[in-house]
């Protein structure tokens, strides 16, 4: 029994031995964090303490973040300006005659081009009705049969175009455009004789459309400058869109570079990373480090 005791003291002797020292090494420890946190406490001014719910202590040593409060982040100025021009300007703090300038020319390019548009569907629908009262079809369908129909293909090069079925953009531009369709006009005059359509039959079947065989029509004419008034119109409305494109690129661009440069005049923080060190401890008084890094967007 003597020599069981004996053991057991042996073998405990070196744990209490260990953990007796441990004690008052921590004891130290506590000690010398107490002294090292009454140090931040006095000498770093914008330190905080903050004690949570599971004993946590935290003390801040500062940050290598500059004040951001006056930041403006160039991203963000970039892309408010690319969605409503001016945006950016008004957010960077710049001139409000350059934000008004960006914003009101956003406005009148997208009014123009509405307007615009407008006027070239009503010109559209004018060029239009004046084709369903002047071209004749028929007179164009008897012509390519009493002329061409008994001509081989390839000595017919000028009929090139064929008409859709339905009445589309393409048929009101064919029956203008090109002179194949010229017959179809009721007002179609062969100068070199003075033939109109009526003098034309089966029998006596009309020349082929080129050079001197090519009909007078004034309405045709009229008819293309009707066209070229509506297509001149549609034009002018798709230019607005490329000045508003461009607008917003400006706006975009030049509030990027109005926020660095209130960045740099302010002295704000234009970096997109920071870091923060602090001390932290939990449940024991011991120097623990940490650093926070914070993306800024």
């Amino acid at each position: 029994m003597k020599k069981y005791l004996l053991s057991l003291i042996i073998l405990t002797f070196p744990v209490v031995s260990q953990a007796t020292e441990f004690m008052q090494f921590t004891q130290f420890e506590i000690v010398q964090s107490q002294i090292k946190y009454s140090l931040v406490a006095n000498n770093i001014a914008d330190q905080k303490l903050m004690e949570t719910a599971s004993d946590e202590i935290t003390y801040l040593s500062g940050s290598s973040e500059k004040k951001s409060g006056d930041y403006k982040s160039p991203g963000k100025a970039f892309a408010m300006s690319l969605i409503v021009p001016g945006w950016g300007q008004h957010y960077t703090g710049g001139s409000k005659i350059k934000s008004l300038a960006f914003f009101g020319t956003e406005v009148a390019s997208w009014f123009l081009y509405f307007k615009w548009e407008k006027d070239a569907d009503d010109l559209t629908d004018v060029y239009e009705a004046f084709n369903n009262a002047h071209w004749i079809e028929a007179r164009y369908d008897s012509m390519i049969a009493w002329t061409y129909d008994a001509l081989p293909d390839g000595s017919k090069p000028e009929i090139s175009h064929h008409l859709p079925d339905t009445k589309t953009q393409q048929y009101y531009e064919m029956t203008g455009k090109y002179d194949q369709f010229v017959w179809g006009w009721d007002d179609a005059l062969l100068l070199s004789d003075s033939s109109v359509y009526g003098d034309y039959d089966a029998i006596n079947y009309f020349q082929q459309v080129v050079g001197a065989g090519v009909p007078d029509s004034p309405r045709r004419t009229a008819y293309e400058i009707m066209r070229d008034d509506a297509n001149n119109k549609y034009d002018q409305a798709r230019k607005m869109i490329y000045v508003s494109m461009l607008n917003r690129m400006f706006s975009a661009f030049e509030a990027m570079i109005a926020a660095k440069k209130h960045n740099k005049k302010s002295g704000a923080s234009s970096s997109n990373l920071s870091a923060e060190v602090s001390l932290k401890n939990y449940y024991v008084q011991r120097d623990t480090p940490f650093i926070t890094l914070k993306m800024k967007f």
